[in-house]
C-alpha cells in the first residue's frame, strides 16, 4: 500500500496586410464575432463542438505569433480560465486574467495544448493565428490498477466493463512501481541500461483503446523509494549514518536532494507521453524513519521536493502532460513537513492535481475529535480535504483530488469498507471543495455501487 501513514494583456499582431481602416474594421468583425460566438453559447447546457474544440479566426502564417483565448464552460455559461497552462511543445505560458495567451513566431509548433487543473486537457493542431478553446470540467471518478494486475487480460477487460457502465472515467495505472521496474511503455535508455524495464505488450493497446473512449488515463510514477536505482547508482541514493544505503522498511531511496535522481523520473513521465494524460508522483517524499543521513533543516528538505515539483511541471507540461503529486494527509493538517519535505502550499503551485491520501485508517484515536477516526470516514475526509483546500492560496495552484479507502480498515477494529463507507468519503471530498477522486484497493474488490452513486453528485464550482 503506498504511503499509508499518517502574459499581460492581448496583443493584436497585423499580418501586415491590414492596416489603418481596414485594420481597426477587421478588430472590430473580431470583436464581434467573438461577442456572437459567447452569446449563442451562453444559454445552451454545452458548448457547440466546433467551439468546445477551438473556434480558429485568422487563418495560420508561418511567420507570425500564435495568440487566442480560453474559456471554461461553468454552469452553462462561458468564462474566462485565467492561469491555465497553454504549451506548443517549444514554449509554455500562462493565460491571463482574461484567458488570454500569446506565443512568439519562433515558438510556433503544429500543435496546441491546454491544461487546466479540473478540465479536460484540449490538443490541437494549430490551423489559425487566433483561436478561441472551450474547455469541459472533468471530474475524474477513477480507480487504481496495481503494476502487476494490469497486464493481465481480465483485469483489462473489467476496466472496460466499468468504462462502458460509466462507473468510473479515469483510470490510474502504474509505470514504476515500488521496487523501482518501469513498463517499457515508459522506460527510458538509463531504466533500460540498468536492466529496470519490463515488458507488457499489451499495456500500450490498453491505455490507447481507453483514450479512444475518452478515458482520463493516469500513469502512477512511484517516485524516490526505488531500490533498483539506489543499487545502481548509489551516489545519487540516500545514506544512513554509517555511510551505507539508507535501508527504510519498504526499501532504499533516490535522493531528492539529487538533480540526476530527480531527472530519471521526470524522463520516465515524459516517456510515457501518448499513453497517459497525466504523470502522478507517488512517494514523492523523503523517508520519515530514524537513521538518515540527509535529514538536513526542514526547509532544505521541503525546498528539495519542491525543486522537484518546479523541473517535474515545467517539463511534463511542455510536452502537453498534467502531473500530480500524492501527499500525506497529515500534511495537510500539521504546521509542519513531518520531517519528508512535503508541503502542500510549496507543491501546489506548480501542479495540476494535488492527491492527499486521506484513508480514514491512516488517523490514530483522537485524530479531527475521533477515537477511532476509521468509523467516521465522512468527517475525516472532510475534514482533511478541506485541509488540503484551505492551504493552496496561489493563483492557479492545483486543484485538490484525493485518494480514498476502498480497502478493509487495517487498524484493530479491522472495518469492513462498504459502498455506504465509501460514498460517504466521496460525498465529503465534494462538500469540502475537492474535485473528483481515485480509489485505492489493490485488491480490485472495489464498491461498485458507491462508484454508480458517485455519478449523481454535484461538485463544488471549478475555480
Amino acid at each position: 500500500m503506498h504511503n499509508t501513514i499518517d502574459s499581460g494583456g492581448y496583443k493584436m499582431r497585423g499580418s501586415g496586410l491590414l492596416t489603418g481602416k481596414l485594420w481597426r474594421g477587421a478588430v472590430i468583425a473580431l470583436a464581434v464575432l467573438v461577442a456572437w460566438t459567447v452569446w449563442q453559447v451562453a444559454s445552451a447546457d454545452e458548448p457547440p463542438p466546433e467551439l468546445a474544440a477551438g473556434a480558429g479566426l485568422f487563418a495560420a502564417n508561418a511567420e507570425q505569433g500564435l495568440s487566442g483565448q480560453v474559456y471554461v464552460w461553468d454552469q452553462g455559461r462561458l468564462r474566462p480560465a485565467s492561469h491555465a497552462k497553454v504549451t506548443t511543445g517549444s514554449a509554455l505560458v500562462r493565460t491571463d486574467s482574461n484567458g488570454r495567451f500569446e506565443f512568439a513566431p519562433d515558438q510556433r509548433t503544429d500543435e496546441l495544448t491546454v491544461i487546466h487543473g479540473g478540465y479536460n486537457i484540449v490538443n490541437r493542431p494549430i490551423y489559425y493565428d487566433r483561436s478561441v478553446i472551450v474547455l469541459r470540467d472533468l471530474v475524474v471518478r477513477a480507480v487504481y490498477v496495481p503494476f502487476g494486475d494490469v497486464t493481465k487480460p481480465w483485469v483489462q477487460s473489467w476496466v472496460h466493463e466499468l468504462v462502458d457502465a460509466n462507473l468510473i472515467n479515469a483510470i490510474v495505472v502504474d509505470l514504476k512501481h515500488e521496487g523501482g521496474q518501469v513498463f517499457s511503455i515508459a522506460a527510458t535508455p538509463t531504466v533500460r541500461q540498468m536492466g529496470a524495464e519490463v515488458q507488457a505488450d499489451n499495456l500500450a493497446p490498453f491505455l490507447e483503446e481507453l483514450g479512444q473512449k475518452g478515458v482520463y488515463r493516469i500513469g502512477r510514477v512511484v517516485t524516490f523509494l526505488d531500490p533498483w536505482f539506489a543499487a545502481w547508482h548509489p551516489e545519487h541514493a540516500l545514506h544512513n549514518l554509517g555511510g551505507g544505503l539508507f535501508q527504510s522498511k519498504i526499501g532504499a531511496w533516490g535522493s531528492a536532494y539529487s538533480w540526476t535522481a530527480r531527472r530519471y523520473n521526470i524522463d520516465i513521465g515524459l516517456a510515457a507521453k501518448g499513453y497517459v494524460d497525466e504523470i502522478q508522483y507517488d512517494y514523492v517524499r523523503l523517508p520519515y524513519e530514524d537513521g538518515l543521513l540527509q535529514r538536513y533543516a526542514e526547509h532544505i528538505r521541503v525546498d528539495a521536493i519542491n525543486t522537484f515539483a518546479k523541473e517535474a511541471s515545467e517539463a511534463l507540461n511542455l510536452a502537453g502532460l498534467a502531473i500530480s503529486f500524492d501527499t500525506f494527509g497529515v500534511v495537510s493538517t500539521a504546521g509542519n513537513d513531518q520531517g519528508i519535505g512535503q508541503s502542500v502550499a510549496g507543491v501546489s503551485q506548480y501542479l495540476d492535481y494535488i492527491s492527499p491520501m486521506v484513508y480514514p485508517s491512516g488517523w490514530g484515536a483522537g485524530s479531527f475529535g475521533f477515537d477511532y477516526p476509521p468509523a467516521h470516514p465522512g468527517p475525516v475526509v472532510r475534514m482533511n480535504v478541506q485541509a488540503t483546500v484551505d492551504k493552496i492560496s496561489h493563483p492557479g495552484g492545483a486543484v485538490v483530488r484525493p485518494w480514498l479507502q476502498d480497502f478493509t480498515d487495517y487498524q484493530r477494529q479491522g472495518l469492513y469498507y462498504n459502498a455506504w463507507m465509501v460514498s460517504q468519503q466521496i460525498e465529503a471530498t465534494a462538500e469540502a471543495g475537492g474535485i473528483g477522486f481515485m480509489l485505492w484497493d489493490p485488491s480490485l474488490a472495489y464498491e461498485q455501487d458507491a462508484l454508480e452513486q458517485a455519478i449523481e453528485l454535484t461538485w463544488s464550482p471549478l475555480g
